[in-house]
């Protein structure tokens, strides 16, 4: 590319030549061109502020301009304590077909697995309770879960479901496991459809230490509640997606005049 040139190079401190271009956008389409040619493959860790700054001969803020950009475009994911790291191509789940993450993603190489973070009774707040056509303060099984494509976390997942349903699934395999699996094969209960709501929001600290990503990092929020055929709601879950890995598409039709 032309412009940004190692300072290895002769030239001018910033080892670059007159450009209309700043120096960050210069660094950033260099970095960028590197990821998306395939020298810097998906996983591949990037060189530290400190070592971009050194090599290129520009400050830190220039460094950070240009990373902030590529991870906004989803091309780089920051690890919070390991640096940035190319990001692996983002799966897509359909939403034509009400499915759980491993029907969806498994296969092609990939793996969903997951850990169950906690597992416990309590009781319905507002919220919860009109999703679930509860009374508020109602007993309810919150499940909260941590799912991975393969080693990467991809979403921190809340259930909730009526303590009756929920006391049903204290034996099941609800780390990698489908919950409408479980409830089909297991407890005999139909699925019939879900209400979802999507939105985007930025990473708490506490979702960004579970996810591997920086505080304020883009993630995608969801939030289901899953029927049986007689509108009953099975469970209410609240879901943060990597954005980075993660993404939904559907095909939608126009129908004729």
């Amino acid at each position: 590319m032309p412009g940004l040139k190692p300072r290895s190079a002769p030239g001018p401190r910033s080892g670059l030549v007159h450009s209309a271009q700043s120096l960050y956008a210069q660094l950033r389409d260099r970095l960028k061109a590197e990821i998306l040619d395939g020298r810097r493959p998906p996983g591949d860790r990037l060189p530290s502020e400190a070592e971009l700054t050194a090599q290129y001969g520009v400050s830190r803020i220039t460094v950070r301009q240009a990373l902030n950009d590529l991870q906004k475009e989803g091309l780089v994911v920051k690890a919070h304590g390991k640096g940035s790291f190319v990001a692996q191509p983002a799966v897509a789940q359909d939403l034509t077909r009400l499915r759980g993450l491993s029907e969806s993603l498994a296969g092609e190489g990939r793996s969903v697995h997951g850990r169950v973070l906690a597992f416990k009774p309590g009781k319905a707040s507002a919220e919860v309770a009109t999703h679930l056509g509860l009374a508020k303060g109602a007993g309810v099984m919150q499940l909260q879960t941590l799912r991975y494509l393969n080693r990467e976390p991809l979403s921190l997942n809340h259930s909730w479901m009526p303590q009756a349903i929920g006391e049903r699934l204290v034996r099941a395999d609800l780390a990698n496991r489908d919950i409408l699996s479980i409830y089909e094969n297991e407890l005999g209960l139909a699925v019939h459809h879900a209400d979802l709501s999507i939105g985007a929001a930025l990473a708490t600290p506490a979702q960004a230490r579970s996810l591997a990503v920086e505080p304020g990092s883009a993630v995608l929020q969801v939030e289901r509640v899953v029927h049986a055929p007689d509108g009953v709601a099975l469970h209410y879950e609240h879901t943060v997606y990597r954005a980075d890995l993660f993404r939904y598409q559907l095909t939608t039709a126009r129908s004729g005049g």
